[in-house]
């Protein structure tokens, strides 16, 4: 009994998983230069509020911390409202020792899962906003449990 305990702890010790650190929050290459009203529900989103561009390619970065076990990290992006999700990337670890990091990647022109669009004036119309994501991959290829950002990302055509 005792040899079967050691050797599932040694299984468990080898799955891997990862952590958001939502401490910095989530940034992207693009921010709102104005303070602007979503149209659709009255919510402010404030000047400064870092937002992917639908129409262009945006790089962003997500924070994040992972265990001992942990070979890769998928990169996810899923909708607020709708919570449809979508694979952007996967990060190689160079070993499997635990560690965090910044991870930068880039969201493709229109691959975001929902979308505003922001006028030239002050208001904007939204579909949705975009929540990032995590998720383990272990030395055997065994994915783990999905871990989003508390932060959501607007999503606009950028001039």
């Amino acid at each position: 009994m005792l040899l079967g305990a050691v050797g599932l702890s040694a299984v468990l010790a080898s799955c891997g998983s990862v952590t958001v650190d939502d401490s910095l929050g989530i940034r992207s290459q693009y921010q709102l230069s104005t303070d602007v009203t979503d149209v659709n529900t009255g919510r402010v989103l404030k000047q400064g509020t870092y937002v992917i561009c639908d129409n262009k390619n945006t790089n962003v970065e997500l924070n994040v911390s992972w265990t001992a076990g942990t070979s890769a990290i998928n990169l996810l992006a899923y909708g607020e409202y709708y919570g449809e999700g979508k694979y952007l990337a996967n990060y190689k670890l160079n070993s499997a020792a635990p560690g965090s990091a910044a991870l930068t990647f880039t969201v493709g022109a229109f691959t975001a899962p929902q979308s505003i669009i922001v006028n030239p004036v002050t208001t904007v119309n939204v579909k949705g906003y975009t929540r990032l994501a995590a998720q383990a991959v272990d030395l055997q290829g065994n994915t783990g449990s999905v871990q989003q950002s508390s932060y959501v990302l607007p999503v606009v055509d950028c001039l």
